[in-house]
């Protein structure tokens, strides 16, 4: 594939095109969308073409969107190795394109999900895939994927690409209403934590579980429940490599507050771009002012100037008049009463 480190780059460009007014340009850029994610090695998935359609779920134009999550499954259909590796990150960067207000979009990134879900390797959840799917589209069925993972049976190791999978539906199982709801949920984390391979792999969704299955256990009214809670959260304490429940708290609570820290100075910088943005517009625009004011001011001179040129080749003119009608001679300088350039003796206007 010699032309693949020239082709690749281009595939920013091509998802762009496909907001083109021109429907042939759209057709055409689409194709060749498909064409270069057909054509790359798998190695450049993750490196180079998984960046770029992250980039282009950022588009305010929804024909890119659903575009950059077309090719999405497409890499999911080709490369299955590659995007069950990324899983923790295209979860969360394709679940918000669910509540587009385009169907095309929605379409599209429900189809991307479960591409992108049933690329996970391990066996025990490949049957509530699904389910899980129609948990992330639809909030309202979280609890019947729930139930579908309560009644399966871990037994293969859980990395972090079924994690990733599984803990946002778990977190809002958490947060339901009904007791019984909370314990199935507190099940399905304990069996699942119980096989996590590394703690690498379930820290970052330790701020995720944490927290709920706290509240669980401290705040249900049922002893029975907060004991499961209970229970889940040593689980989960054990699979995050800490010793204690208090420790595995306050590391999450660390965690929290180191992201939150980053976010505010996130937001410290962002808004210290726009001040600076801010502040060059504004002298551009002092700057522009006084050119303005400048060009002004010289247009005046000149239209000053030429007023006063005029005035004066005006008053020229008027004396130039004044002597011709004074002056004996012509235009062409012979005598007005002869006809001949130097007057004769008999002329009346002889000067001798």
């Amino acid at each position: 594939r010699p032309a693949e480190p020239y082709v690749v780059p281009l595939l920013a460009a091509a998802l762009d095109e496909t907001a083109s007014s021109s429907g042939s340009v759209r057709e055409a850029s689409d194709d060749t969308a498909v064409a270069i994610v057909s054509s790359c090695h798998p190695l450049a998935i993750s490196t180079l073409i998984v960046p770029i359609l992250f980039e282009a779920l950022q588009s305010p134009e929804w024909r890119v969107k659903a575009c950059a999550l077309e090719r999405l499954t497409q890499c999911a259909e080709t490369s299955p190795d590659r995007i069950s590796a990324l899983l923790p990150e295209i979860i969360p960067k394709v679940t918000p394109q669910v509540w587009d207000t385009k169907p095309q979009v929605t379409r599209a990134a429900s189809a991307s999900i479960l591409a992108c879900c049933q690329t996970n390797v391990n066996p025990d959840i490949k049957p509530a895939i699904p389910a899980i799917r129609n948990a992330i589209v639809k909030p309202t069925e979280t609890m019947k994927a729930v139930d579908e993972l309560k009644a399966t049976t871990f037994v293969s190791p859980v990395d972090a690409s079924t994690l990733s999978i599984l803990c946002p539906i778990l977190s809002r199982g958490l947060k339901e209403k009904q007791a019984l709801s909370k314990r199935s949920c507190c099940v399905v984390i304990e069996n699942m934590s119980r096989l996590v391979e590394t703690p690498d792999a379930v820290a970052p969704f330790g701020p995720l579980l944490v927290p709920e299955l706290k509240k669980v256990a401290e705040n249900v009214a049922f002893e029975d429940i907060r004991d499961v809670a209970l229970s889940a959260l040593k689980a989960l304490t054990k699979a995050l490599g800490h010793s204690s429940v208090d420790e595995a708290i306050k590391s999450v609570m660390a965690e929290e507050a180191k992201a939150a820290e980053e976010e505010q100075a996130r937001i410290e910088r962002a808004r210290e771009e726009e001040r600076q943005r801010a502040e060059e517009l504004a002298r551009k625009e002092l700057a522009e002012r006084k050119q303005w004011k400048e060009a002004m001011e010289a247009q005046r001179l000149l239209d000053k100037l030429a007023l006063e040129e005029e005035a004066k080749a005006k008053h020229e003119d008027i004396i130039k008049k004044d002597k011709e009608k004074r002056s004996v001679k012509g235009k062409g300088g012979k005598c007005q009463g002869c006809g001949l350039k130097k007057c004769k003796k008999t002329c009346l206007f002889y000067s001798g």
